[in-house]
């Protein structure tokens, strides 16, 4: 009996804000979708906490048991936004991302990608699954043209459309009344776990040690750790934990400028509209900074300053939010 509308799945319930902001927004917009969140189930990490912050049915991710029998009772399984593709953290991510699609395909679910991106695929064989599952899918979102221009060159039977992070949908609902310049007070410095860290360390340091009120900004427990080991060296005053929009909305507000490696702290910048520039430690930074106009930093540049990002286009993402009422409405629950 097929109990569930959507099944959700994404690097959910590992404590990143980023990946938390991403489930946010796809319920949302199965919400507006007219799809209820008892027609809903995720996947987790977490499930837990998943369910208690989001008030949604969750289970683990990891049990083979799980997974069939949350699919049989699903009717679609939607990825929900981020560059899980990827092998940067090794292979096994695409592996298992692999054999999530056809497991789910075999048990006969649609299946649907909001605001993917393709991320670092080094090696042939990871290429060649990342292609493969997403054969697999009845429509796809990505966020940046490089990922479009990738799976466009590559398949051929699948609805493929473009548009931008899912996480900007959130902005819709939120009351921004951002303070005068002057009234900001503070500088924002998110870093994360990277081989480039090092380097982009280097090269910002010179420009934050002198800035006034240095705020560390962590998105996840391992930005915190490692904004803790660099505090006294990089003159930071403290570090803030930010685990939800409300959290960021509070921080962001009273920042005149920004430096950061996360996507999804360059794309609270943009929300906010504080000055930013980021540090491209992996593709996906890079391409929404070209796409934004935010000044972006590889291992090879010097210093840049924060400026802001274009604002947020009308109507972001509207040809998704199509898509996903054609979806809410596509055939009928069966016992």
């Amino acid at each position: 009996m097929k109990i569930f509308k959507a099944a959700l799945i994404g690097y959910y319930g590992f404590g990143n804000l980023g990946d938390e902001l991403l489930l946010q927004a796809s319920l949302n917009l199965l919400h507006e979708a007219g799809i209820s969140d008892n027609q809903i189930i995720v996947l987790s990490n977490n499930p837990q906490e998943t369910s208690k912050n989001f008030n949604v049915k969750s289970v683990s991710r990891w049990k083979l048991k799980t997974l069939i029998k949350t699919f049989r009772e699903s009717e679609c399984l939607i990825f929900g936004g981020g560059g899980i593709f990827q092998d940067s953290t090794g292979f096994k991510s695409c592996l298992w991302y692999w054999g999530v699609v056809r497991l789910a395909k075999l048990l006969g679910l649609k299946i649907i990608a909001l605001g993917q991106s393709i991320g670092i695929l080094n090696h042939y064989l990871s290429r060649m699954m990342t292609l493969n599952a997403f054969k697999k899918f009845d429509f796809v979102h990505v966020r940046d043209k490089y990922s479009f221009d990738f799976l466009n060159n590559n398949l051929k039977n699948t609805r493929l459309i473009l548009g931008e992070d899912i996480v900007f949908n959130l902005a819709e609902n939120l009351k921004l009344t951002p303070p005068e310049n002057h009234e900001r007070e503070n500088f924002l410095l998110n870093l994360r776990p990277s081989n480039t860290l090092e380097k982009f360390v280097e090269i910002i340091k010179p420009e934050i040690i002198s800035r006034k009120n240095l705020i560390g900004v962590a998105l996840s427990a391992d930005d915190e750790e490692i904004l803790n080991a660099y505090k006294n060296d990089l003159a930071i005053q403290k570090i803030i934990r930010v685990k939800n929009l409300d959290d960021a909305q509070k921080i962001f507000k009273n920042a005149y400028g920004v430096a950061g490696m996360r996507l999804h702290f360059g794309i609270l910048s943009k929300i906010f509209r504080v000055p930013c520039v980021l540090m491209a430690y992996d593709p996906k930074v890079k391409y929404f900074a070209e796409s934004s106009n935010t000044p972006c930093m590889n291992i090879n540049s010097k210093w840049l300053e924060p400026k802001l990002a274009d604002n947020i286009p009308e109507n972001i993402n509207h040809e998704l939010k199509i898509a996903m009422i054609e979806f809410a409405h596509y055939g009928q629950t069966q016992d």
